[in-house]
């Protein structure tokens, strides 16, 4: 179970995950041990990792696409797994609704995407129909992806029994942000 200060952590990683112990420590106003023992059991129980995020548009990557496909039904584990198997697609999942899979791919460029819908998807077998959306600019996320911020801003914290701090209610918290 996490609290508010495992939180701040998590808060602050998001932040600079390139902050050392101390650093935190100082910002968060215990002492570094305390730190260094809620990181690793925040990741030892798999509640946050920190990673090294590239920035994919100074790497050439500058065009991101969402493609929305029907399948077979009884394919749709196959597709799944070849589209996986795929360097370029960065995000899939299987979905209810209209589409059965829905990926996100990255290209150098829009002329790519549609080398990468020709070569790589259409071969695929399975297949009924795509629906391409191009990314044309990026409001929330950035080039590091989904934004999680406001998700652990808001999080509830529920309190222990015996335990005389008060439950935490969602969007009545905000974590201090400095």
């Amino acid at each position: 179970m996490i609290d508010e200060l495992d939180l701040k952590i998590i808060v602050e990683l998001q932040r600079d995950g390139r902050q050392t112990n101390i650093e935190l420590a100082r910002k968060l106003g215990v002492v570094e041990g305390t730190i260094r023992k809620r990181v690793r059991s925040l990741q030892d129980n798999k509640y946050m990792r920190i990673v090294a995020v590239p920035h994919l548009r100074e790497l050439g990557y500058r065009c991101v696409s969402t493609i929305a496909m029907q399948v077979q039904l009884k394919m749709l584990r196959r597709v799944g797994e070849a589209l996986a198997a795929k360097p370029n697609v960065g995000y899939l999942a299987f979905v209810t609704g209209r589409y059965d899979l829905l990926a996100v791919v990255m290209t150098p460029s829009s002329d790519d995407i549609s080398t990468f819908i020709e070569k790589e998807i259409t071969p695929i077998p399975g297949i009924m129909r795509t629906e391409t959306f191009v990314n044309l600019d990026v409001l929330k996320g950035g080039w590091y992806g989904i934004d999680t911020s406001q998700i652990v801003n808001n999080l509830s914290i529920p309190t222990r029994p015996n335990s005389k701090r008060l439950v935490a209610r969602k969007n009545s918290r905000r974590l201090t942000k400095k």
